[in-house]
């Protein structure tokens, strides 16, 4: 039976805000997302990507995360985001929502 709920997306690059340089190794911004997700009790999914973006110093691209995390209520998620943020020295960090119908396969 699928339920209905809502999916989001966090896409968080890993260049530090004041350098624009990737300050943090891509397996450490990793740790620091487990680590406050497992703190939060959030169940998440985890993809590593390449992404590119313009700033006010000009075009750049970087390595960066996306997070699913579905169902979860959205003050949890903007929570997460503000910790995050700090955590990673980033500016801005992405937020999708879409809504969603999903189950667990037990069959």
């Amino acid at each position: 039976m699928l339920k209905k709920g809502f999916k989001y997306e966090i896409f968080i690059g890993v260049k530090d805000k004041d350098t624009y340089l990737e300050t943090l190794s891509i397996d450490e911004v990793k740790d620091i997302l487990k680590e406050v997700c497992k703190d939060k009790e959030i169940n998440f999914s985890l993809l590593t990507q390449d992404g590119g973006y313009k700033h006010h110093k000009g075009y750049t691209t970087e390595t960066s995360l996306r997070v699913i995390i579905i169902d979860i209520d959205e003050k949890e998620i903007i929570s997460l985001v503000d910790i995050l943020k700090r955590r990673i020295n980033t500016d801005t960090i992405m937020v999708t929502k879409t809504e969603i119908e999903y189950c667990f396969s037990f069959w």
